[in-house]
């Protein structure tokens, strides 16, 4: 096969080093980029063929020369209709003239066009009925114009049906074993719900394949996911829904900063945004997204390993992790360091402390308004922010744990991190198992402390709910949101540096007061904030 002459999109078909041809694409982002081996592209072809295929109709998204084409039809003679879905028209061409069975009806979709996928692709088309093969380099070229393809195909013949009122619903939860998924998924389940879980830790392509699948089998009602997780940013995830008319739930329950940067978000026309902080409200509605503030919650199931156990007893507890070893470093190798870079990240810290409690992420944004800081990238400031909230947070706990070493504080969690902060002699345990081993921490301390992220300007943490549904009790900081969860006579604070000491001694001597303020949140916390009740208020905004 001789070179082609590149189209507008940029594509040459050059010989590789051992012979066989390959192809030189200029991607989406101006790179320059094969999309086989120079050596060995059959080989390599073998990794991108699907296992086997029990549909008559293959969709192939990105088809390159053509090398994994054939050996998916070689191992499936049962195929009889194929769609070459391919950006540059020469190698939808060569991928089309290798597939040799007269009894293969090929269409060939390719090139640029002004028209929507839908109006490209076959008329016909039943995800129900078909399979996609995605071609990863080619989707990695071009992820936006496959995008839309993928959608497409992956939806064609579904439509939503409106949920009967009163009836359980059919949830598709992407899953991960991240933070709040399982309480989530229990919370749905205690209403009645049907929970499908999603592992989405395979990668993108397989979700939707997943979703796919699920949309064809389940028939869902709702996609639910935690922090946005699991949902592709090519917006081939959005774009299924939008056709489909199934809603998307996201639960944010970490700073949706970062996560609402990214390339192609879900569109606003099927997707709800519930905040751990409201804070962030703002933030998500100037994007054009329907918002609600929903705080975190306690999972009834925690309780049960809450058992008092020698190993975990101490005067005052704190469960955490320093953030000093690899997390701060992590953010602090993403953005430029440089003399004016460093003096800004001071006034930062300086700027968060100071306005705690005051909507301390606005007064972060007036200080790097102020500077003369010019960042490379949106990227870049983001990891900025996030370090300057990190920092202050180690700073403000720092400097609260402090005034406790003196009275038997215990660390459960990263025991190098408090040490290199306090030094050798504290007394630091190994990180605890969260649902097998932090109630125990919590029912066996005699004083659990608290001090709230400052990423949190107004809301509570988990430890609120989760340290008095272990039977624990709790010494906190002041929220804002605190006075609309509980009552006065079921919280303990401190004001302060100067506070905390004291009344850390005050309660330690009281063990009454402390059971009788313990008992009381419990009662709160069962009564007003699990994750079913959290889940039942989600779907009712829904």
């Amino acid at each position: 096969m001789g070179t082609v002459e590149p189209d507008q999109g940029g594509c040459r078909i050059v010989p590789g080093k051992r012979g066989f041809p390959t192809a030189l694409v200029k991607s989406e982002s101006g790179e320059e980029i094969y999309l086989h081996s120079l050596y060995d592209p059959l080989r390599e072809a073998v990794s991108h063929v699907p296992s086997r295929i029990d549909r008559e109709t293959i969709i192939f998204l990105g088809t390159g020369l053509g090398y994994h084409v054939a050996l998916t039809l070689a191992a499936n003679p049962g195929v009889r209709r194929v769609v070459l879905v391919e950006r540059y028209p020469e190698l939808a061409a060569a991928a089309a003239a290798g597939i040799k069975n007269p009894a293969v009806r090929v269409d060939v979709v390719s090139g640029l066009s002004p028209l929507p996928p839908a109006k490209l692709l076959p008329l016909d088309l039943d995800s129900a009925l078909l399979r996609i093969v995605i071609h990863p380099p080619s989707l990695q070229v071009n992820p936006l114009w496959y995008a839309g393809f993928h959608a497409v195909v992956a939806t064609a013949g579904r439509r939503w049906r409106e949920p009967v009122r009163g009836k359980a619903l059919t949830i598709l939860f992407l899953y991960g074993a991240y933070y709040g998924q399982m309480e989530c998924i229990r919370g749905f389940q205690a209403l009645g719900h049907r929970v499908v879980t999603l592992d989405y830790r395979d990668g993108d392509a397989e979700t939707i394949g997943a979703i796919q699948r699920a949309l064809v089998v389940e028939r869902p009602d709702l996609l639910f996911t935690v922090n946005m997780r699991g949902v592709d940013n090519r917006g081939v995830v959005g774009e299924m829904l939008t056709r489909t008319g199934i809603p998307l739930a996201v639960w944010f329950v970490d700073s949706p900063e970062f996560i609402l940067s990214g390339e192609t978000l879900p569109p606003p026309s099927v997707t709800t945004l519930f905040l751990w902080d409201r804070s962030y409200l703002p933030l998500v509605q100037r994007l054009g997204y329907r918002s609600f503030y929903l705080p975190l919650a306690a999972d009834p199931v925690l309780a049960d390993s809450a058992q008092s156990a020698p190993r975990f007893r101490s005067r005052i507890s704190f469960v955490g992790n320093s953030l000093v070893s690899d997390f701060l470093s992590r953010l602090e190798a993403k953005f430029p360091r440089t003399a004016a870079t460093e003096e800004l990240m001071a006034r930062s810290v300086t700027a968060i402390l100071e306005q705690r409690g005051n909507n301390q992420l606005a007064a972060l944004d007036e200080v790097i308004a102020s500077g003369d800081v010019v960042f490379p990238r949106r990227e870049a400031l983001l990891f900025f922010r996030a370090y300057a909230v990190h920092s202050a947070t180690t700073r403000y706990r720092t400097a609260l744990l402090t005034r406790l070493l003196p009275h038997d504080l215990t660390f459960f969690g990263d025991p190098p991190g408090w040490r290199s902060i306090f030094g050798q002699g504290i007394t630091a345990r190994p990180d605890v198992h969260y649902f097998t081993e932090t109630p125990a921490v919590y029912a066996s301390s005699e004083v659990n402390f608290n001090a709230t992220s400052l990423q949190m300007p107004t809301t509570v943490n988990q430890r609120l709910f989760d340290v008095p549904l272990c039977g624990g009790f709790l010494l906190t900081d002041r929220q804002e949101a605190l006075s609309e969860l509980f009552q006065e006579d079921e919280v303990a604070l401190y004001e302060g540096e100067e506070d905390l000491a004291e009344k850390a001694l005050y309660y330690l001597a009281r063990p009454a007061v402390r059971r009788k303020i313990a008992e009381k949140a419990r009662r709160r916390v069962l009564g007003e904030h699990t994750y079913r009740l959290r889940m039942g208020e989600l779907l009712r905004l829904l």
